[in-house]
């Protein structure tokens, strides 16, 4: 099924889309792996850059997505493109490259961005697990009173807590 809509675009003006749309998916996927080397080297000033960058790349992809789609061009592009009358010798084979790297940097960034995701949860998890040994442990500190005395406990704080 396609979308006749699509072929009241100009094929060049479709072209340049996909062009755009697949540059911004390839960021997509350059920050995501930037992404997965800032978590594997627990660099949090870095990984704080590349969520930023990645965020930016999304917002550009959304909208290179959504000019494209603006064009007609929702679902089963190679088809559309197959059957638009303007695309023909080079700038169709173009542009069916450009949707076959389109649906690989799709599936790429999707690889990607499991991975990351379950390197947080794995992380995440490792946190937890330390900071619920860490409050068990706080269970235990013997608590001083006002004079430095441990069996006067009234008033007594956590030794080291404010």
């Amino acid at each position: 099924m396609f979308n006749a809509d699509s072929h009241a675009s100009s094929a060049e003006a479709i072209a340049q889309a996909l062009a755009h749309e697949l540059e911004t998916l390839t960021q997509v996927v350059e920050t995501l792996d930037i992404e997965h080397e800032a978590l594997m080297g627990s660099d949090a000033g870095r990984l704080e850059q590349a969520v930023a960058a990645k965020q930016r790349a999304i917002a550009a992809h959304a909208q290179a997505r959504h000019a494209r789609e603006s064009l007609g061009l929702k679902e089963g592009l190679r088809q559309q493109i197959e059957s638009h009358p303007g695309f023909f010798n080079e700038l169709k084979d173009r542009a069916l490259e450009h949707v076959d790297a389109l649906r690989e940097s799709g599936a790429k960034s999707k690889n990607a961005n499991q991975r990351n995701g379950m390197l947080i949860a794995g992380l995440r998890e490792r946190t937890r697990s330390a900071l619920s040994l860490l409050r068990s442990d706080a269970a235990n500190v013997t608590l001083y009173g006002e004079q430095g005395s441990a069996e006067d406990t009234m008033g007594s704080r956590l030794l080291g807590s404010a």
